[in-house]
């Protein structure tokens, strides 16, 4: 008789439970095998590093968005932020500083400009949704002023994020280690514990005495921050401003950290999860363009993993107040044959 193989059967149930705990370690290896059998550039090293390239600015302002979405908020402004980082950064106020110096200061305007919502959310009580939808307009329309709606071309310069460190493409480099760092800070820091405190019950943790309005003007100034920083790193890949640039963006943002796993309800996610959404997401966009197919494929995907964080959204929550009041009905129901006294 031939004894079972238990570290086979132990490795197979890790693996198991490796991808029910990462789902979408799964859904990307299969995108990636359907995308090499259709393209095979697809699978090239060269593509790859593309992807990991064209991945790296929404890596970066999709963990600042996981912050905010962490404490039940959200940032439609997030496209405009960057469009108006943009907008700074080639002005002409800016050429007469060190291109390091400019570099380093823009995402500290983009910074306060993203504390100025938490402020409101915070201190007003104006929903996040609101407050954000009236910004945006904001932020895009001073980086149209800015710009007089013409298009620039940023000088060598101040492309230093596009280039390469030690061999390795900058902007892979900092989206590494912004993910990092933003995975510390949710799991070790005590900001991090406040940010999932805060989203899991405002009021309780009021009531425990914890910053909660300090929380919410963190969380969206991070967010401001690692927009400029995105948007650094954008102009160091393309070099040209556009009146129309990141319009939009902030949808693929938040559809990348809800794709992650990040409750629209607030108080449960991580970095690491929206990384992989946002690398799914940007694995289907190029699959899609070197396959030739319609590239409006993309909007609907975006659109549907909207649709159904939307719609699944405190579903787990609701499923467990079912079943605690289904088994309070059975127990409330008089046995047959047993009698009330």
């Amino acid at each position: 008789m031939i004894p079972p193989r238990r570290p086979v059967v132990g490795a197979l149930r890790r693996v198991v439970s490796f991808f029910g705990e990462f789902p979408l370690v799964l859904a990307g290896l299969l995108l990636f095998f359907v995308f090499a059998a259709l393209e095979p550039q697809f699978i090239t090293g060269s593509n790859m590093v593309n992807i990991l390239i064209q991945a790296s600015v929404l890596l970066i302002a999709s963990t600042g968005m996981t912050f905010i979405v962490m404490t039940a908020g959200i940032d439609l402004s997030v496209g405009a932020l960057m469009f108006l980082g943009a907008a700074i950064l080639s002005s002409a106020a800016f050429g007469v500083l060190p291109p390091i110096v400019a570099i380093l200061l823009v995402p500290l305007i983009t910074a306060a400009a993203g504390s100025l919502n938490g402020v409101v959310v915070a201190f007003v009580g104006v929903p996040a949704m609101i407050v954000t939808l009236a910004t945006l307009q904001v932020f895009r329309g001073i980086g149209g002023h800015i710009t007089e709606q013409r298009s620039f071309i940023i000088p060598e310069e101040l492309r230093i994020a596009g280039r390469d460190i030690f061999g390795i493409p900058a902007p892979i480099v900092i989206a590494l280690v912004v993910v990092l760092l933003g995975t510390y800070v949710l799991r070790r820091t005590r900001l991090g514990r406040y940010v999932q405190a805060v989203g899991s019950s405002p009021s309780a943790a009021s009531n425990a005495g914890l910053p909660v309005a300090s929380v919410l003007i963190a969380v969206y100034a991070i967010g401001g921050l690692l927009a400029g920083v995105a948007m650094v790193v954008q102009l160091g890949r393309l070099g040209a401003v556009q009146p129309t640039l990141d319009s939009g963006f902030e949808l693929t943002v938040i559809t990348a950290v809800v794709l992650g796993g990040t409750s629209l309800n607030g108080g449960r996610g991580g970095v690491v999860g929206t990384a992989l959404g946002a690398l799914i997401l940007t694995i289907v966009e190029n699959g899609l363009v070197l396959t030739g197919a319609s590239p409006y494929i993309f909007d609907i995907v975006r659109g549907v993993v909207l649709l159904a964080a939307l719609l699944t959204s405190g579903a787990p929550q609701r499923l467990l107040v079912w079943i605690q009041r289904d088994r309070k009905g059975v127990l409330d129901t008089p046995q047959r044959g047993t009698s009330l006294q």
